[in-house]
């Protein structure tokens, strides 16, 4: 029996298989932009899943993707939610110590972040740009291969900040245990 022209015999499907295993092509993956809500749902996960470098590593790829504008304002967002952790703290000007302690704020206190980032409309917008941003970068790809969307903000249903208007820094994270010989870039 022969195979008509241009159609692979079974006994040449069963060879292409084995010489082929593990070699086909993956699936296509649904290469449509992200919408708002799905990056903002995407960075929540990031940002409650992954260890404060990835975070931070996370947000300083997305900072040099963005342009000068919005990098300034998260930057300035980020210092100022940070000096009102503690008085009398000194805020990291280097934008790489500044992100490392913004994500070690966000261990410490969930929400710290979305709170900092989005406490009115113009933020908000900006967390919506940097969000897409950071879910974009190399640094949040390995951690996002578990983001399961129909889970996503369930993962931390505590996480999400509803009130924006925080008056006090202990509602920003701050804490009584604070050693006064710590500052923001120390371990912890």
């Amino acid at each position: 029996m022969t195979a008509s022209p241009g159609v692979s015999s079974p006994l040449e499907m069963g060879l292409l298989d084995r010489l082929f295993r593990g070699r086909r092509a993956q699936e296509p993956q649904d290469s449509r932009p992200l919408t708002a809500e799905e990056s903002l749902a995407r960075w929540r996960y990031l940002v409650g899943a992954a260890p404060p470098e990835t975070v931070s590593e996370a947000h300083r790829q997305a900072l040099d993707a963005l342009e000068e504008l919005p990098r300034a304002e998260v930057l300035q967002r980020l210092r100022s939610a940070l000096s009102a952790l503690e008085a009398g703290v000194v805020v990291p000007g280097d934008p790489a110590v500044l992100l490392r302690a913004s994500a070690r704020a966000e261990r410490r206190a969930p929400g710290f972040l979305e709170r900092a980032l989005a406490g009115d409309a113009r933020g908000r917008q900006g967390l919506a740009t940097l969000a897409a941003a950071v879910v974009a970068t190399s640094a949040a790809a390995p951690v996002l291969q578990a983001f399961d969307p129909d889970s996503g903000e369930a993962a931390f249903p505590g996480r999400r900040s509803v009130d924006h208007d925080v008056d006090s820094p202990d509602q920003l994270g701050g804490h009584a245990d604070h050693d006064e010989h710590d500052d923001l870039d120390d371990e912890d």
